[in-house]
């Protein structure tokens, strides 16, 4: 057993750690149509787990928007959908198939009515995003429904500001995953974008980060992070912070997912 869970652990590392195009998918959907649309996510994750074996994709994962009252969440997604891919031709592969087809062939127990019934569930509105992965640090947990994250959306304002999450906020991560307080942290470039639905994006950004958080650090914790920054770290931080602008931050919790 104790191999067993080592062995899901390790595809999981690679599986995170080598999936370099990533697509996005922001989903809008009316309160009386939520039940319907999670039918649907629940169909195509058998699909999903298909593809991946089939090596037409990486991995797939649907989250959930979390928003502190009715007021913030308005206009705003309810489901964020990542489709995972290690390379162009690998994504090229998933999308030059026929979806419906290749859908029918693994839901083949069901009816033709059925079929067309779930088929047919009701989609939300769609904005799609296309990203490439950068970097991330080494997955050393366990990922469980309800898991939580951070996904911050930057714009960089010089050539530097890659550098800086390559070379300087990324080993501050990796510091942060050794005392237990993150658990990941993945640095991504988005490529281009297909707005359809409303957004309270403008187009303008340029990158995310996504941070999945570990313990809450005591308060000893952090005044001996900012008491013991050297001279190199306080100006590491002040210029890789004025070479981006912050613009979002969005809290997501793990919903279903095949890798």
């Amino acid at each position: 057993m104790k191999k067993q869970i080592l062995s899901i652990l390790f595809i999981l590392t690679v599986s995170i750690s080598f999936s370099q195009l990533i697509t996005h998918t922001s989903v809008r959907v009316d309160d009386s149509e939520r039940e319907s649309y999670l039918e649907l996510e629940e169909f195509w994750s058998k699909i999903h787990e298909q593809a991946i074996k089939d090596e037409y994709s990486d991995g797939w994962m649907l989250w959930e928007f979390i928003y502190k009252d009715e007021e913030e969440a308005k206009g705003k997604p309810d489901f964020l959908i990542m489709n995972f891919h290690k390379d162009s031709l690998q994504r090229q592969k998933f999308y030059s198939v026929d979806g419906k087809e290749y859908a029918r062939k693994i839901h083949s127990n069901l009816s033709k009515r059925n079929f067309e019934k779930k088929w047919n569930l009701p989609r939300g509105k769609r904005n799609n995003y296309r990203l490439q992965r950068l970097d991330n640090t080494n997955w050393i947990s366990t990922l469980e429904k309800g898991n939580e994250i951070y996904l911050n959306v930057f714009k960089a304002l010089n050539d530097d500001y890659e550098s800086y999450e390559l070379e300087y906020f990324k080993k501050m991560a990796e510091k942060q995953i050794v005392n237990g307080t993150r658990k990941w942290w993945e640095f991504n470039k988005i490529l281009s974008s297909n707005i359809s639905t409303e957004t309270s994006l403008d187009g303008s950004q340029t990158h995310v980060t996504i941070d999945m958080p570990g313990r809450i650090p005591t308060e000893e914790e952090r005044n001996e992070m900012w008491e013991n920054r050297s001279f190199v770290d306080k100006m590491m931080q002040k210029n890789g912070s004025a070479s981006r602008e912050f613009v979002k931050r969005y809290n997501l919790k793990l919903v279903m997912w095949q890798l």
